[in-house]
């Protein structure tokens, strides 16, 4: 009995450990980078376990903005805050996907479009979306008539889970999936209901990337 009541205590405080962290993007002053660190990815990592030794780099960026998503504690957040080069600390937004239909979702009528090029003469441009994935074998995805992919792409196409790299193609130029934050809030992907990988098992991520482009 008293073992059960062990196991029992020892679930429950787990539990309540993992509540207490959330997923953050901490954005870093890239100049500011001391001159002891060859990388910019050994400095977040050492900035990070100033705050917990035992706390993980999930993501690591450098385009857009420069820096990293971890797990923190409200009390980590303002540790952290304090380091040299943070500028800012942002807690990760979960969305709800709303419709995958959007003429009906925007109470639109049916229009006849006329073909006429919105980017006249553009034949190189790249579009990126952040959503649940992409159908790749839906025909919005097909690549006939396209030219070759431009050489200023430099991104990839990652397999996963029912999504060999094979499937993109000229328009699909590439895919990725980022699942380490969700996994770390509400533990392993259930692969039986959706899959490990840029596959989308909603529709939303193919019908916004497929219109948009």
């Amino acid at each position: 009995m008293m073992f059960y009541t062990f196991l029992l205590l020892l679930l429950l405080h787990l539990g309540f450990c993992r509540a207490q962290h959330a997923t953050y993007i901490v954005h870093m002053e890239k100049d500011q980078m001391p001159s002891n660190f060859e990388q910019h990815s050994l400095w977040y990592e050492s900035s990070l376990r100033t705050v917990r030794e035992s706390a993980e780099v999930l993501y690591t960026y450098s385009n857009a903005i420069h820096g990293f998503a971890c797990r923190l504690t409200p009390e980590e957040v303002e540790s952290l805050l304090s380091q040299h080069g943070v500028i800012s600390i942002l807690p990760e937004r979960e969305y709800r996907l709303h419709t995958t239909r959007t003429p009906l979702f925007l109470c639109l009528e049916p229009l006849e479009v006329q073909n006429t090029a919105l980017f006249p003469g553009e034949s190189d441009i790249v579009i990126g979306v952040l959503d649940t994935g992409v159908w790749p074998e839906s025909k919005s995805y097909s690549d006939d008539g396209y030219g070759p992919i431009p050489s200023t792409w430099k991104g990839t196409c990652e397999a996963g889970t029912n999504y060999p790299s094979t499937l993109c193609n000229r328009k699909l130029v590439g895919a990725r999936f980022f699942d380490r934050g969700y996994e770390e809030k509400y533990g392993p992907i259930d692969e039986s209901k959706e899959s490990k990988s840029p596959r989308d098992n909603y529709g939303h991520g193919t019908h916004t990337s497929s219109t948009a482009a």
